[in-house]
């Protein structure tokens, strides 16, 4: 079967064969499957090598070296597998990060209300944005085609110099870029003053190429067009699009309702068990998982949707979690 062609925007396509990801497997630190797993992510599964290969456009040795730093930040940075609420409270009042739902093609939709954010401390805002992109990780999951990318709304309505935070901001380009690469489909800037723009000029020299192409800006008299071609209405909540029906869902109630979810996704069940140990709680026996046909891979077989690869992993039993 041929190679997989994937296309790095702005670039000639990246093809991953199946011996390329063995070769970054295997340049990898014996560690970084294990520090993986414990962090909360996959481990170096087949989905996690091509998005790193992709990201460095196919220089396996460059994949290998970003990927091993990841490996060991995020067993340090997330020990206990992901991150708890208790840790992030100050941000989590803040109301300010929202999930209502996917976008046409399934992926998570994250909706930040920026006019909300006041910095109270620089380590909860950090661990807050891991907690967030972790959320959505398991949200895409839910779905069998899903590409593995989520998009987001940036809502700068009411913006203030109070609300600025270059240092939070700067740390999400950072994650986007170092730990979750190719993950992002889209973001929408909606509704910038123009005291925003003195900010963007600051923060564009450490913004990635690649991701400022996935960059728009929109404004409230495009906001139906702009946004109805990505979004059915009854996602988007009305304060964000006129005509829309969806409804507030708030990144904490949204990992709830994840982890307590027993889908053919497997990760909400891994991380609920987790959650309920940590608080000293028993977990419940998972329910049994059907599975109507067997997955054959080939030497070389085209990649399948993120959500869909990573379900029947999950329903043949394999560990699945995050990342």
């Amino acid at each position: 079967m041929p190679p997989v062609a994937m296309f790095a925007r702005g670039s000639p396509p990246v093809v991953a064969t199946a011996a390329q990801l063995e070769e970054l497997r295997r340049m990898c630190c014996p560690e970084a499957d294990a520090q993986l797993r414990a962090g909360g992510e996959w481990g170096l599964d087949d989905a996690t090598l091509r998005r790193w290969l992709v990201a460095r456009k196919g220089d396996v040795k460059a994949a290998a070296r970003d990927l091993t730093a990841h490996a060991a930040w995020r067993a340090k940075t997330v020990p206990r597998g992901r991150i708890y609420e208790d840790e992030i409270q100050l941000d989590l009042e803040q109301n300010k990060v929202f999930f209502p739902g996917c976008d046409k093609q399934g992926r998570p939709l994250m909706v930040v209300l920026v006019s909300r954010h006041v910095m109270r401390d620089p380590e909860s805002s950090r661990r807050s944005v891991i907690y967030g992109l972790d959320c959505g990780m398991l949200l895409g999951m839910r779905n069998p085609g899903w590409d593995g990318k989520l998009c987001s709304v940036i809502n700068l309505q009411g913006l203030k110099v109070a609300n600025f935070d270059f240092a939070t901001s700067r740390h999400i380009f950072d994650l986007l870029q170092n730990h979750y690469p190719e993950r992002l489909h889209k973001v929408w800037l909606l509704d910038a003053p123009t005291i925003f723009y003195k900010l963007w000029k600051i923060l564009l020299p450490f913004i990635d190429p690649v991701t400022r192409e996935k960059i728009s800006f929109v404004y409230d008299k495009d906001a139906v067009a702009d946004f109805s071609a990505a979004f059915d209405l009854d996602v988007l909540p009305p304060e964000i699009v006129p005509g829309g029906t969806g409804r507030w869902i708030r990144v904490d109630e949204r990992m709830r309702m994840l982890l307590a979810e027993e889908g053919v996704q497997g990760p909400q069940r891994q991380l609920a068990a987790a959650a309920a140990e940590g608080a000293g709680e028993t977990a419940g026996r998972a329910s049994s998982i059907q599975l109507s046909a067997q997955l054959e891979w080939g030497s070389e077989a085209p990649a399948a949707a993120e959500g869909e690869e990573r379900g029947r992993i999950a329903a043949q039993g394999c560990c699945a979690r995050v990342g």
